[in-house]
């Protein structure tokens, strides 16, 4: 298959979409009823936990242009102590399916970070809501002891993509979730000699089917190396999936014509395209969002704008 891959940036000047109340980290953007809409998790500047928490909800920003926002409030919050979102939401996968919007996103096990994390689903029929979760399409493994404080189980970075119904091409006869998991991360395994086991998984269901797939592997991190899905979305007939790797803080760009096995694209690193940084641990999880024909002209992520460490999300202008 073809796996060349190319983005140009167009301005090296990318536009912020600041807001004084809080901090806007990873997003998923989709094209709906003649607006861009961009879901973010955010975290307000007087949390405690403030950059770095999982104590967030899902938000929504409205563009006619992908380059002038506006807030358009909370969409997906927590809710009381005790139920399955009490200790944040974030990190959403946006998609149009079927005629209706669906966003997942990660359940946090505790509002520091600790704890399991797992994947929620909800659904509406328009861009604003209201939002209905779906709880028959809860992702966690049903035979794992959550009352035992380890080993953890990390289920998160989920996105969505609508596809035909082999998965070789857009389309609304079948929806793939695809996430990141891990059975170790906050067990410092390092120090017990153990490797950090991280991968990259799939599920999909249609229309009709009542729960997910069996999941099934589509990449596999080096061992002791960290994977975290940033964005998968079809562009120009292929499966374009972002992940990024801690070892080294690069983005890898991986290919994929059957939305199941994935090859590194040409170029395969996101460096190779971009000589643009910013001083912020989440600058390396691009979104790209479509216009309504499919293309890609515009490139999110998030960055630094103060000393503080508070975060805003930046507009490149771009061709892919």
């Amino acid at each position: 298959m073809n796996t060349s891959f190319k983005i140009t940036v167009l301005d090296r000047n990318p536009i912020p979409i600041p807001y004084e109340k809080f901090s806007i980290r990873q997003n998923s953007a989709i094209w709906f009823d003649g607006y861009y809409w961009l879901y973010a998790d955010v975290v307000p500047w007087d949390n405690p936990y403030h950059p770095d928490t999982y104590d967030t909800s899902i938000h929504l920003f409205k563009s006619k242009d992908a380059e002038n926002w506006k807030y358009s409030g909370e969409i997906i919050g927590r809710y009381q102590a005790g139920q399955w979102t009490a200790n944040g939401v974030a990190t959403p996968g946006a998609c149009v399916f079927d005629g209706r919007i669906y966003v997942s996103y990660c359940v946090r096990g505790a509002r520091d970070g600790s704890g399991h994390c797992m994947i929620g689903l909800s659904a509406a029929d328009y861009p604003t809501g209201p939002f209905r979760e779906l709880t028959e399409h809860r992702v966690f493994e049903s035979d794992f002891d959550y009352s035992k404080d380890h080993p953890t189980l990390r289920m998160d970075d989920p996105y969505l993509v609508a596809s035909n119904a082999d998965g070789t091409g857009p389309g609304n006869e079948r929806l793939y979730l695809y996430y990141r998991q891990s059975l170790n991360d906050f067990l410092n395994p390092v120090n017990r000699g153990e490797a950090l086991d991280y991968r990259i998984c799939c599920r999909s269901l249609t229309k009709s089917e009542g729960k997910w797939s069996e999941p099934y592997t589509v990449l596999h991190a080096p061992e002791g190396h960290v994977a975290e899905v940033a964005d998968v979305r079809w562009i120009d007939g292929r499966l374009i999936m972002t992940v990024l790797g801690y070892d080294c803080g690069q983005m890898q760009i991986w290919v994929s014509s059957d939305s199941k096995k994935f090859h590194k694209a040409e170029p395969h690193l996101l460096e190779n395209y971009l000589d643009i940084f910013m001083p912020a641990a989440c600058f390396r999880l691009p979104g790209f969002i479509q216009d309504p024909d499919g293309r890609v002209r515009h490139m999110t992520t998030p960055g630094n704008i103060d000393e503080k460490g508070h975060y805003t999300m930046f507009i490149f202008r771009i061709e892919c």
